[in-house]
């Protein structure tokens, strides 16, 4: 598995600007993204899978779809999933745009990124928020209700 982002402490800020989550930011054996153009590259020439693993009020849960891509810049860096399996019902995401905060490209009315300080592919402010601020809220279906992150990562990996 190849991490794209982690999230350990609240050391690292992802209340990034769009040029940021572009290139990516943080140390990547703590607290990182690795880039929304790397992700681009990575998965234009190749079929991969994301997987989410997150850490909820001391249990670790994940979520996986069998295929990920996400387009180019003049796509917003859409993404692009299917064959989803997992419990926290982030399945609602295919064809999203990513958003920051000073680039919203949300269907919601509210900018879901400025609201909730952070860059992400963001379907409701709430539902799917890895890259909020630390401590945030995830919407957990099995307990149907947000509990706090402590820790996640999100890892693709190649299909064979």
């Amino acid at each position: 598995w190849i991490v794209i982002q982690q999230r350990i402490n609240n050391l690292q800020s992802f209340n990034q600007s769009w040029n940021v989550y572009k290139f990516g930011f943080g140390t990547y054996n703590q607290n990182f993204w690795l880039g929304l153009e790397q992700l681009h590259q990575l998965t234009k020439a190749a079929d991969y899978r994301l997987r989410f693993e997150v850490l909820l009020s001391g249990i670790w849960v994940s979520d996986q779809y069998n295929h990920f891509r996400i387009n180019s810049e003049l796509e917003k860096y859409s993404i692009n999933v299917s064959g989803y399996s997992g419990i926290t019902w982030i399945f609602r995401h295919n064809g999203v745009m990513f958003s920051t905060p000073d680039q919203d490209n949300s269907p919601q009315k509210t900018n879901c990124a400025g609201k909730n300080s952070n860059g992400n592919w963001f379907v409701n402010c709430y539902c799917q928020n890895v890259n909020g601020r630390y401590g945030s809220t995830f919407y957990y279906a099995l307990y149907n209700a947000h509990v706090a992150i402590t820790s996640c990562r999100m890892m693709i990996k190649l299909n064979i």
